[in-house]
């Protein structure tokens, strides 16, 4: 059981048993107000009930098992708490131990764990009709709570003792101890492995001067000012220094102290550890003194040699190493290899050591690479590094042999940057890109395989240009550059490609088979982390994004300039999802790019052909009566046919299309509502108002306009908006709305929950619905660990602390609705109901039309 971390069936078995008469006992205090003839606690075991603890009569019962098909308890766990108040053997007619016991009553509610996971039962039977069992139902769902609640409370008490337990072991090993200190009692407190290491017995009277005192001359002082400024400066500390045990034996310790503050600001406590460092120091001192015997070979070498430990500290160097870096011995001994680096190897070392030391895999130990290297003085050159790992007693460590080739190559970096260079980013350029590119696709057609192409485009780079100057906005790419280089790994290359672009390209082209194998998101998601898009400005942080297109494709059939137009388009519509959004295109989404053309040339068309109509779709109470509608637009294209608006809308945010489809649904909206109203119908109609729609600057007076012309009020016009709507311009639709708000325009939010829209604007927006989006009314009753129904049921009760109408869309089953209105909601939409129908379908319809 120490090794399980939730609740289930085992544990609830052996908490109850070894437990039974405090859980007996519960359970007759109980029945004392119930007066149940048979009332037992019992565990699933996969088809089974096994009765642990119960009484009949009063009388306690042996363990006994019995099935769950075909029994109310089954019921229980699949619905939840019930209860039947007479002729329950009637109702289950299977279970053979209800006539068994002569059963005309029954209750039963559901025992759950922290994951809200059904691990066993409380039951109830009756052998006379209970016909007050509905006043029951709810106090007996509550006890099985209680129940819940205290073996919960008793499982936690037993790990808690056992991980106490493992602390004080990994304490011991570890030869860590802690301690505590609170200033207002003066009391200190100290774990068995503090004592050892001071060398007193466990629970022997300690406090801090004494504590102070076990420390050696030299270090007392130290120690002391630390622990002043940790008390009276909350200052934390960590200090290396030597104690003197009881029995006079030298130790190193390394001792450590934090605070915990009240609410207030004052010091609550003081805490820390101290560790033995002894071993470490002694094989630190051994170090120390072969590393002055092997000094004068190393000296002889022509090549500057480093040896580092696996932290990448600087242990050895001969002194061609302190000549062609420009240290001093003292400078350069015990520091970070990093200072030797330029960014961003050096930022990223540490990691790569660190994986190195966990796989075993380095790309760089037993093989020659070239690598820039920096000098005292800030000055970058090159140089060629042979890596090999060493060991000395057991301790790991690395070898670098370095050569100064910065000369050597100095020729013929001029001639190359002359011709393909980018200026700023010393990056390859876009010409020779094109070069490489073709001479790629060329080779990949021969042979019938595939290209891997990523078009990367810093977002918003013109404003920092505007903000900082030009030769802030080059440093900001040529860092971005730097760190971009040292992610793509040897497949791919890099080049610039335009003002604030970068092209990754495979080096390598993939056979049709082998495609299964290439795992595209591996470079993909190192490009788009956001680390690498952090640079400083005027001493300042800035944390750019970026967005990204990726094409995986034959390039047999396929021109040059079609793929860049192609991966030119992945960009943009991977800045829909910025920041760091990614749009991925394999050999079929070539196809879609054909068909995403051709949406976008006749949508213009269609809106001047109005070849735009909208359909209603009702939205009910619990009942199935129709309350309102919301409008939703349809197009059918002379030369495509039906086109979904999951296709078309998309295209039609990127320009000014959106406000225009948006006009033509709010205009034939009103219309519809004004027939309505003519009818004697006075429902409302909700149509959606998009992200660039609503930031017009006339929208106020044209939606008002419209709405006059039409003689509708208001009140009966519910505008929809997304969560992505409101964190366009935040402030502006907040103005927008409350002016309209004014007027009397409802608003709703729509798709709640997938967006990022600030909860504290929802309190002061004049909202009147939320409506729960169909991605999570979709997975209700579904076997997801219960997360949709989680985040449906904290909308609901979100809609209700906004004191607003909450309406779930998308509502297709019988058992999504029972869900929906068991947790309150108040309104339903979706093809259990109905789907989408033209005007001419509602004619005829009142307030109290049911839906069925």
């Amino acid at each position: 059981m120490s090794f399980e971390s939730v609740l289930n069936e085992s544990e609830f078995s052996t908490i109850v048993l070894e437990n039974r008469s405090a859980y007996e006992q519960d359970l007759l205090g109980f029945n004392e107000l119930l007066h149940a003839d048979y009332l037992f606690l019992g565990v699933k075991k996969a088809d089974k009930i096994s009765v642990l603890v119960g009484f009949a009569h009063d009388s306690p019962i042996s363990q006994i098992e019995y099935d769950l098909e075909g029994s109310p308890c089954e019921t229980v766990l699949l619905t939840g708490a019930c209860g039947y108040k007479s002729d329950i053997c009637e109702h289950f007619p299977d279970d053979q131990t209800l006539s068994e016991l002569n059963a005309q009553a029954y209750l039963g509610a559901g025992l759950f764990n922290e994951n809200n996971q059904d691990i066993g039962l409380l039951v109830a039977i009756f052998n006379a009709p209970k016909h007050d069992i509905d006043e029951w139902l709810q106090v007996f769902s509550l006890q099985a709570k209680l129940f819940s609640t205290q073996l919960q409370k008793d499982f936690f008490a037993i790990k808690t003792a056992r991980n106490l337990s493992l602390i004080d072991e990994i304490s011991r090993m570890s030869k860590t101890g802690s301690w505590e200190f609170y200033p207002e009692t003066e009391k200190l407190i100290w774990s068995s492995e503090t004592y050892r290491i001071f060398g007193l017995p466990v629970g022997s009277a300690i406090n801090v001067q004494k504590a102070i005192n076990s420390f050696a001359p030299g270090y007392t002082e130290e120690l002391t000012l630390a622990f002043d400024n940790l008390r009276f400066h909350q200052q934390p500390y960590d200090i290396q220094c030597k104690i003197i045990d009881s029995s006079g034996t030298t130790r190193w310790v390394r001792a450590s102290g934090k605070a915990e503050l009240c609410k207030d600001g004052a010091v609550k406590r003081l805490f820390g550890a101290f560790e033995d460092i002894t071993e470490y120091k002694t094989a630190l001192t051994l170090n120390e003194e072969r590393a002055m015997k092997i000094q004068s070979i190393l000296n002889n070498i022509n090549d500057a040699v480093l040896s580092i430990d696996v932290n990448g500290t600087i242990t050895h160097c001969n002194d061609i190493a302190l000549k062609t870096f420009g240290y001093t011995r003292s400078e350069l001994i015990a520091q970070s290899v990093e200072i030797l680096m330029p960014e961003p190897y050096a930022s990223n070392h540490a990691f790569y050591m660190r994986n190195y030391m966990e796989t075993g895999v380095g790309k760089i130990i037993g093989v020659g690479r070239q690598l820039p290297a920096k000098r005292k003085n800030g000055d970058i050159f090159q140089m060629e590094l042979s890596l090999s790992e060493s060991c000395d007693q057991g301790e790991r460590g690395f070898i670098g042999v370095i050569r100064d080739i910065s000369e050597r190559i100095e020729a013929q970096d001029t001639i190359y940057n002359l011709a393909y260079t980018d200026s700023v980013t010393r990056l390859r350029n876009q010409q020779w890109f094109h070069q490489r590119f073709k001479d790629l696709m060329l080779r990949a057609s021969l042979k019938q395989e595939y290209i891997h192409i990523l078009l990367l485009d810093i977002d918003n780079m013109a404003q920092i240009n505007t903000r900082f100057g030009f030769d802030n906005g080059n440093y900001a790419i040529r860092k971005i550059a730097e760190q971009l280089l040292f992610v793509i790994g040897h497949d791919y290359e890099i080049f610039k490609y335009g003002g604030d672009s970068f092209v990754v390209l495979s080096k390598k082209t993939y056979k049709k088979e082998d495609l299964h194998k290439f795992d595209a998101n591996l470079v993909e998601s190192a490009l788009l982390s956001p680390r690498h898009f952090d640079v400083v400005i005027n001493s300042v942080k800035w944390s750019l994004t970026a967005s990204l297109g990726s094409a995986i494709f034959n390039p047999q059939g396929q021109s040059f300039e079609s793929i860049i137009n192609v991966i030119e388009q992945a960009v943009k519509r991977a800045k829909r999802s910025a920041p760091f959004g990614l749009c991925h295109i394999s050999e079929d989404g070539f196809k879609e790019f054909d068909r995403y053309l051709d949406i976008k040339s006749k949508l213009e068309q269609a809106i001047e052909r109005d070849e735009l109509s909208i359909v209603l779709q009702p939205q009910v109470t619990h009942d199935g009566t129709v309350s309102s509608f919301e409008a939703l637009v349809r197009w059918y294209s002379k030369e495509l046919g039906p086109v979904s608006p999951s296709e078309f809308i998309p295209i039609a945010e990127e320009s000014y299309a959106i406000c225009e489809i948006g006009d033509i649904v709010l205009r034939k909206t009103l219309s519809v509502i004004s027939n309505f109203v003519k009818s004697g119908l006075k429902t409302s109609i909700a149509i959606n108002i998009s992200a660039r729609q609503i930031v017009v600057p006339d929208f106020i007076n044209s939606l008002l306009s419209r709405v006059k012309q039409y003689g509708i009020p208001p009140h009966m016009l519910m505008l929809e908006l997304t969560e992505t709507a409101l964190v366009v311009d935040i402030e502006l639709v907040k103005e927008t709305m409350l002016e309209l708000a004014r007027f009397g325009f409802r608003f709703s939010i729509d798709d709640f929950g997938t967006g990022y829209s600030s909860l504290a604007y929802l309190k002061v927006l004049p909202i009147s619905e939320l409506k729960i989006d169909k991605y999570f009314v979709d997975d209700i009753g579904k076997d997801f660990d219960g997360k949709a129904a989680q985040i449906v049921d904290a909308i609901i009760e979100m809609a209700k602390a906004l004191n607003v109408t909450c309406i779930a869309e998308g509502v297709e089953s019988e058992e999504q609705l029972k869900y929906l209105i068991g947790k309150g909601c108040e309104k339903f939409q979706g093809y259990y109901f109905s789907r989408p129908e033209p005007e001419a379908h509602w004619a005829g319809i009142n307030e109290n039309t049911k839906l069925p």
